[in-house]
This record gives C-alpha cells, sequence and structure tokens, in this order.
C-alpha cells in the first residue's frame, strides 16, 4: 500500500507521501490538468478554494471551472476534493455565493466516494450545520486544524476529522480521538517528518507515531493494497 504520511500540501511535485492541493482558478492556465494527467503516480486533490467562490458562478462561462473540476475528480489519482470550505475572514466572498461553491463540491465528494479537504476559518457552525442537514457519507477533514479543544470536540463530535500542521494547539491535539488526527504540511518550510516529530513530542509519548498517521491517512482516503 503505498504510504501518505502529508494529506495536505502545496509543495511543488512529486511528493510521493503526500497529496497535493491543487486549486482551481480560471487564470491556472491548465497547471491541475497537466499535473493529474502527466503524474499517474502522484495523489492529488482538487477543488474551489472559497476565496475562488465568485468565479464558480460569474463570468461569460461559470460552468467551464465545474466541468473542470468534474473532469479531474474522477482521475484515479485524486484522492480528495478540496481544499474547499468556507472562510468568514475579513474581505472574503460573499457567503451565499461560497455556500454555493461548498454544497456542490459535496455533491461530487458523495458521487465520487472520495473525501474532502476542508478550510474553515471562522466558520465552524456553519461545518458542523452542513454535516447535520446533508447527513455525508464520506470523511471531512478540517485542515491545518491550531483552534482550542472547545472547538476541536465541537467538529469531532460533528464526525470531522482533523488535520495538524506547523502551528497547532498541543491541547486539541492531546484531545483528539487517535484514529481521527492527521498530519500535513500545507505552504510550511518544514518537512512532513519534522511535523510528525513535533505533534508525537506535544502528545507526550516516546512512541514514533509516523505510523499511526499513516494509518489513519489509508483510511481516510480509502487506500487499498
Amino acid at each position: 500500500m503505498k504510504k501518505i504520511y502529508d494529506i495536505h500540501t502545496h509543495h511543488a511535485a512529486p511528493q510521493p507521501e503526500g497529496v497535493i492541493a491543487l486549486c482551481l482558478r480560471s487564470d491556472d492556465g491548465g497547471t491541475p490538468e497537466q499535473l493529474v494527467t502527466h503524474m499517474p503516480d502522484q495523489l492529488f486533490s482538487v477543488g474551489i478554494h472559497p476565496w475562488d467562490a465568485p468565479s464558480a458562478y460569474e463570468g461569460p462561462d461559470p460552468e467551464a471551472i465545474w466541468k473542470r473540476l468534474e473532469f479531474l475528480a474522477e482521475a484515479p489519482n485524486v484522492a480528495a476534493i478540496g481544499e474547499c470550505g468556507i472562510d468568514l475572514g475579513e474581505n472574503r466572498a460573499p457567503l451565499f455565493r461560497q455556500l454555493q461553491v461548498m454544497r456542490r463540491q459535496i455533491e461530487i465528494s458523495e458521487r465520487l466516494g472520495k473525501p474532502l479537504i476542508i478550510h474553515d476559518v471562522k466558520a465552524h457552525d456553519v461545518i458542523v450545520g452542513l454535516r447535520r442537514d446533508l447527513q455525508p457519507k464520506q470523511p471531512w477533514a478540517i485542515h491545518g486544524f491550531r483552534l482550542k479543544p472547545t472547538v476541536a470536540e465541537m467538529l469531532l463530535r460533528a464526525g470531522c476529522w482533523l488535520s495538524f500542521g506547523e502551528q497547532f494547539n498541543p491541547d486539541s491535539l492531546r484531545e483528539a480521538p487517535r484514529d481521527r488526527i492527521l498530519a500535513e504540511t500545507d505552504d510550511s518550510e518544514l518537512s512532513i517528518e519534522e511535523i510528525m516529530t513535533r505533534l508525537t513530542n506535544a502528545i507526550g509519548g516516546e512512541e514514533d507515531l509516523s505510523p499511526l498517521f499513516s494509518k489513519n491517512a489509508a483510511a481516510f482516503f480509502g487506500l487499498k493494497d
């Protein structure tokens, strides 16, 4: 079985132990298609970032980006949909547009049987509400989770997984169930090995937890022998 430790990275290919996140944009020059097509052994996630939500429903051909996403999402080396999600920070896209884009990507995730990688900024209640209302069968991972244990508990109770990177809250990490924690580099300059070492040390055990992160990633992505 392919061992994956890094469930979400924006580092350049190749990343043999990671899943590279490709965010579709109208001005990306077709780079995602080139990467997915020409690197069949590399795993990717593909999605429309909430910052780019308006472009998915506006412009001369708003369906173009959805056709691209549908095409790419069906590729066997695309392991997940995302990053998608909701961002309620300053100067972000209108919430109604973000919800439209998020819901459509949830539909793609469910239809294709591929999990979601989620960008969540100040939108925990929205994410939990979507899970409650839509009752998805596919797992969702909140990437780059760094908030306090009460938020972690809310998301975990709703059925989400938590992915931890360079910046994280040690208390949230320690209180999360061992079988629902994941590791990632995102855009950090640290390697996934360095990040897993930091996570292991924060948990307080002497045991190397890299096999746990690999096992959890395999379960999350549905990777099989």
